[in-house]
C-alpha cells in the first residue's frame, strides 16, 4: 500500500511539471485520515463516490488530473480528459479510479467514453441528502454517453428557452442472480437517457425547470430465463420500456424533477421536487407522494472578504418513500404497487453499485445496520420505506468555510417486512475548512461526525484533512 501512495504522488507531480504551461489542466490533491470506531460514521462517507472506506480509522489519499474544456476558445471542436486515483490504508485497502475518462465536443454536444463523476436530477448538489435515481454516492462505472453538459438555447442569442440531454450505456460487471436458470451472469449493464427544459435563464428574474430521467440495469436475459431475449433485441425492450413475460426487462428506475428558482440581487431561491417513478405506480398517480422535496436559499456571492459569521446556502430538504403504490403487485390487472425502491426480484444487487446505493443513500445496504435488524440474503436493502428531514448549510468565518449536515429519519422497513416499531436514526456532519500560507495556500479541514439512532450503530470519528487545487501554470 505504501507504493501505492508513492506511485500516487509522483504520476501527480510529474503531470504538473509537463503540462504546467497548459492553463486548461487542472490539477486536485486530497489526503485525509479519520479516527474512527468499528464503523465510518454516515456523513463522513456518504455521497462520496464510493471513495470513503465504510469501516474503522483510514489513510485517504485522492489525487487527480484534468484537461477541461477551455470556456474562452470560440473553437468548435474541443478535447478533454480526467483522471483521479484513489488509494485507502485501512481495515480494508484499495486502489482504485473514479474518474478515468476522454470526451470530445463539437459545438454543445460531447461525446464521452469512461468513468465519470456526475449526477442526474434537479437539485442541489453541494448539501443535498441525495438524489434518487443516480447520486453521487457509488463510486462511477464505466459508459459511453451522448449529452450536452450545459443547457443549450433554443432560440440563437436568447436564454428565453433552453435544453438539455444525456443519453449513455455503461458495464457493471456480473452480478449474483436470485431468480431463474442461473445464480451468477457474467455482465449486466447499465442504460440511461433524460431530457430537461428551461424557461427563463441566468439574465431573467424566474428560471422554470422540468424533465426526467429513465434509467434501467439490464443483462443476461438468455442465461436467467427459459426462452430469455438475446442481447439485442432484450436492449430494444429495455430502451423504450416495452412489457415482455408478464413483467419488463431489466430494473427500471427514475424520477420526474420539477424546479424553480428566483434569481435575487443578494439571495437565489431554489425550489425543487424530485417524484419517484419505477414500474408503472406513478402513472395513476399512486406513489405521488413519495419523493425528493427541497428548498434552497444560497447568497450571491460577493468578491470581497467580509469579516465575521456569514450564511452562504441553507438548504432543507423532505424525504418520504412510505408509499410506493400501496402493498398490492398485480401486472396483468395493473396494480403496480409495493414498488420496492432499490430491491429487484432478479438482481441481487438491486439499486446499487460495488455495494452502495445509486441513489439516495438513505436507503442503504444491510451491511450499515446494526445487529437485531432483520436482513434478508435475497434483497440489498431491507428499509426502502422512511420519512426523513434533512438540514444542510454552508457558512463562512473570516477565511473560514463551515459545512454542516443534519439528519433525522423514521425507518419502516419494507412492505415484506415492516419494522415494528419503526426505527428512528441520526446523523450529522460539521466540517471546517481554512487556507494556510503552505505551497500557495492549501486547504486544511477537520471534520466531526456521528450517528445517533437504532438502525446504524452508535458511530463516531474526527477526520482532518489536507486538500489542493487549481489550474497548472497559474
Amino acid at each position: 500500500m505504501r507504493g501505492i501512495f508513492t506511485l500516487l504522488f509522483f504520476s501527480f507531480a510529474i503531470v504538473i511539471n509537463v503540462s504546467a504551461q497548459d492553463s486548461t489542466f487542472y490539477y486536485s490533491a486530497n489526503i485525509q485520515g479519520a479516527l474512527s470506531g468499528t464503523n465510518t460514521p454516515y456523513w463522513l462517507q456518504a455521497n462520496q463516490y464510493g471513495a470513503i472506506p465504510t469501516e474503522g480509522s483510514f489513510l485517504n489519499a485522492q489525487i487527480g488530473v484534468y484537461k477541461k474544456y477551455n470556456r474562452n476558445n470560440p473553437r468548435f471542436f474541443q478535447w478533454s480528459a480526467g483522471v483521479e486515483g484513489v488509494a485507502t490504508l485501512g481495515n480494508t485497502r484499495d486502489i482504485f479510479f473514479t474518474d478515468l475518462y476522454l470526451a470530445g465536443k463539437a459545438g454543445p454536444v460531447e461525446l464521452s467514453i469512461g468513468q465519470q463523476k456526475d449526477v442526474v436530477g434537479l437539485g442541489d448538489t453541494l448539501l443535498t441528502s441525495g438524489f434518487f435515481a443516480l447520486s453521487n454516492n457509488a463510486r462511477p462505472y464505466p459508459k459511453i454517453r451522448i449529452s450536452t453538459p450545459n443547457f443549450v438555447n433554443i432560440i440563437p442569442g436568447n436564454d428565453l428557452l433552453a435544453f438539455s440531454f444525456s443519453y449513455s450505456d455503461g458495464i457493471l460487471g456480473s452480478a449474483r442472480i436470485t431468480y431463474g436458470n442461473t445464480n451468477r451472469v457474467p455482465q449486466i449493464y447499465m442504460h440511461h437517457k433524460a431530457i430537461y427544459l428551461r424557461v427563463g435563464g441566468p439574465s431573467h428574474k424566474i428560471s422554470l425547470f422540468a424533465g426526467f430521467n429513465h434509467q434501467a440495469m439490464w443483462g443476461g436475459e438468455e442465461k436467467i430465463f427459459s426462452g430469455g431475449l438475446k442481447r439485442n433485441v432484450a436492449y430494444e425492450y429495455v430502451v423504450f420500456g416495452k412489457p415482455w413475460a408478464a413483467s419488463r426487462v431489466g430494473n427500471h428506475f427514475g424520477t420526474i424533477d420539477l424546479a424553480a428558482q428566483l434569481n435575487g440581487h443578494k439571495w437565489n431561491l431554489y425550489i425543487y421536487r424530485q417524484s419517484i417513478y419505477e414500474d408503472g405506480s406513478l402513472s395513476n398517480l399512486s406513489s405521488i407522494a413519495d419523493g425528493l422535496n427541497g428548498i434552497r436559499l444560497k447568497r450571491v456571492k460577493s468578491r470581497e472578504l467580509q469579516p465575521g459569521i456569514r450564511l452562504n446556502t441553507l438548504l432543507l430538504e423532505y424525504i418520504y418513500t412510505k408509499s410506493q403504490g400501496g402493498n398490492v403487485f398485480d401486472f396483468s390487472t395493473g396494480v403496480f404497487g409495493n414498488d420496492d425502491y432499490y430491491n429487484h426480484y432478479v438482481y441481487a444487487q438491486g439499486w446499487s453499485y460495488r455495494g452502495r446505493s445509486l441513489g439516495n443513500p438513505l436507503i442503504g445496504p444491510q451491511v450499515m445496520n446494526r445487529e437485531g435488524v432483520p436482513t434478508n440474503y435475497r434483497d440489498y436493502t431491507v428499509n426502502n420505506r422512511i420519512s426523513g428531514i434533512h438540514i444542510g448549510s454552508e457558512l463562512s468565518w473570516d477565511e473560514t468555510t463551515i459545512l454542516v449536515k443534519g439528519t433525522f429519519t423514521k425507518n419502516f422497513g419494507t412492505y415484506r417486512r415492516e419494522f415494528q416499531p419503526s426505527l428512528s436514526q441520526s446523523s450529522f456532519i460539521v466540517k471546517a475548512e481554512r487556507p494556510f500560507p503552505i505551497w500557495n495556500r492549501s486547504l486544511f479541514s477537520i471534520s466531526l461526525a456521528a450517528d445517533f439512532g437504532k438502525l446504524y450503530t452508535s458511530n463516531s470519528a474526527i477526520m482532518i484533512g489536507w486538500r489542493k487545487n487549481g489550474f497548472l501554470g497559474k
